[in-house]
């Protein structure tokens, strides 16, 4: 869902970008192909924007089945985009939404460190693997997944139709609609021989709205745990190597309880 105090319109944002390329005020007859071929843009760059940036925004998580005693693997569907970034995690919870397992995710090559430690599990394509097989007390829980969501095409009419006002008041979907602009601005002038000297200094304005946007919601972000790395220090003068530390590898997920 658009970010309600900068929602910006279909129709507002084909102006706006006509502007950003021309400087000048346009106005053009929705039933006509600059319309459409700007609305495109507009699509395009979203689709774009979703992939420069794991953006937050379209994060969401699915249910994807219920917990069964003795399931190791748990298949989801292909359309899901399992979000598998920073400290993500698989939960595992009841039916009022109460968590009760976290399965944060690792690479598929390091999960048979944890068969016998706490709940852990990767993800290669369509498949869950956990750690270990669930027990008793997991029956029945609602495996939840954090996914990433595609972001909402605008709804376009063939060329030449009159489009609707239900169409036309179609919202960006970004919760900061002037990157999607400049982003539709800068494609567009790509295939416009007139544009194409505007191509470098639309694409600097795109950027300079990206970084800024990636710095902000960095700043608003808690970095991922990491706990302090085991040194393993020499027990004696003589250099024994028995190690000092009940673990013989560190792991930076660990959560002291």
């Amino acid at each position: 869902m658009a970010n309600t105090d900068v929602q910006i319109t279909l129709e507002q944002a084909v102006a706006e970008v006509l502007t950003l390329l021309t400087g000048v005020d346009l106005t053009f007859n929705p039933a006509e192909d600059t319309f459409h071929v700007v609305a495109r843009c507009l699509n395009r760059a979203m689709r774009s924007v979703a992939l420069e940036h794991e953006w937050s925004y379209y994060s969401a998580t699915e249910n994807v089945g219920t917990a069964q005693v003795g399931v190791q693997d748990v298949e989801i569907s292909s359309r899901l985009r399992p979000r598998i970034i920073g400290d993500d995690a698989v939960r595992l919870q009841t039916s009022e939404g109460k968590v009760v397992r976290w399965a944060y995710i690792l690479p598929r090559d390091a999960l048979h460190k944890y068969g016998d430690r706490s709940l852990r599990c990767s993800i290669t394509r369509s498949t869950i693997t956990f750690s270990r097989p669930f027990v008793n007390g997991e029956q029945g829980l609602s495996i939840m997944v954090p996914v990433m969501r595609e972001p909402r095409m605008f709804l376009i009419p063939a060329s030449g139709q009159e489009p609707t006002r239900q169409v036309l008041d179609q919202l960006i979907d970004f919760d900061y609609p002037d990157l999607v602009m400049a982003r539709a601005a800068y494609i567009y002038a790509q295939a416009d021989p007139v544009l194409q000297p505007r191509v470098p200094a639309l694409e600097e304005q795109y950027k300079d709205i990206m970084y800024q946007l990636v710095e902000r919601d960095e700043r608003h972000t808690d970095t991922p745990y990491m706990n302090d790395f085991f040194v393993p220090i020499e027990g004696s003068i003589n250099g024994s190597t028995v190690p000092q530390f009940h673990h013989f590898h560190p792991h930076s997920d660990e959560r002291y309880r």
